[in-house]
């Protein structure tokens, strides 16, 4: 039997987090008595997580892990595990679970009745307040890169980046192949395509919770980022997303 929901992580250099995200993440399926199945998708990282995850997979038979030795992205990583996924729904998040799994079950819901066929978190639905406080250079760089994005690309959203979102099947089987973005603007291609697409996308507040170390390095990636847009805006131009 097919689970219903599948939740694929990336990871890169995670170790610290991913214990305890894959813990979290299957009390959370046990506690909502969900069928699920938790992919984890390493990508190329060599610090050690990946021996954590084999460890994890003699406890919960619903982990299923892609070792790749070789970096490609994050965009590229997520594509991977979606791919490989079995669920009726599909959610991806960070390692470090940074909003915990509650969302998920909000989101599950919304694809379920039907009211979304893709859900994305936003942290900016919420005070500030109730975040927990993030590095001030991270923040900054979410506040640029978003009015970055919204100048070029004509999406609604002001929070692409929050590491959490989910889709339907269909979504998915449709969308994929049109995606080509395989490290940071990934979040922003998928939303594009998808209300190119004609799919009913809702936004779901959420809080800061968890803060782990990000891989984001804002002097070596903030010029592909960059770039990335420029590509995604492009193609967009070209009717690529259509």
């Amino acid at each position: 039997m097919n689970p219903l929901v599948s939740i694929v992580i990336p990871i890169y250099h995670d170790r610290a987090q991913i214990g305890s995200t894959i813990d979290s993440l299957a009390q959370f399926l046990k506690d909502e008595y969900l069928l699920g199945e938790i992919i984890v998708v390493n990508d190329g990282g060599d610090d050690g997580g990946a021996k954590i995850v084999l460890e994890k997979i003699q406890h919960y038979k619903m982990v299923r892990f892609i070792n790749r030795n070789v970096n490609l992205g994050k965009g590229y990583t997520v594509r991977e595990g979606v791919s490989a996924a079995y669920g009726t729904y599909i959610f991806f998040t960070d390692a470090d679970l940074p909003y915990t799994a509650m969302p998920v079950k909000k989101m599950l819901a919304l694809l379920q009745d039907g009211e979304a066929d893709l859900t994305l978190a936003n942290r900016n639905l919420v005070a500030s307040t109730e975040h927990k406080k993030a590095n001030w250079l991270r923040g900054l760089t979410h506040r640029i890169y978003s009015h970055f994005v919204r100048f070029f690309i004509p999406i609604p959203f002001t929070d692409t980046l929050a590491g959490l979102k989910g889709m339907t099947r269909e979504v998915a089987t449709k969308l994929l192949p049109k995606l080509s973005i395989d490290r940071w603007s990934f979040d922003v291609e998928l939303l594009l395509a998808a209300q190119q697409a004609g799919f009913k996308i809702k936004q779901v507040a959420v809080s800061l919770k968890n803060v782990g170390q990000s891989n984001l390095q804002i002097h070596r990636d903030a010029p592909a980022m960059i770039k990335e847009i420029l590509t995604i805006w492009k193609q967009y131009r070209r009717g690529q997303y259509n």
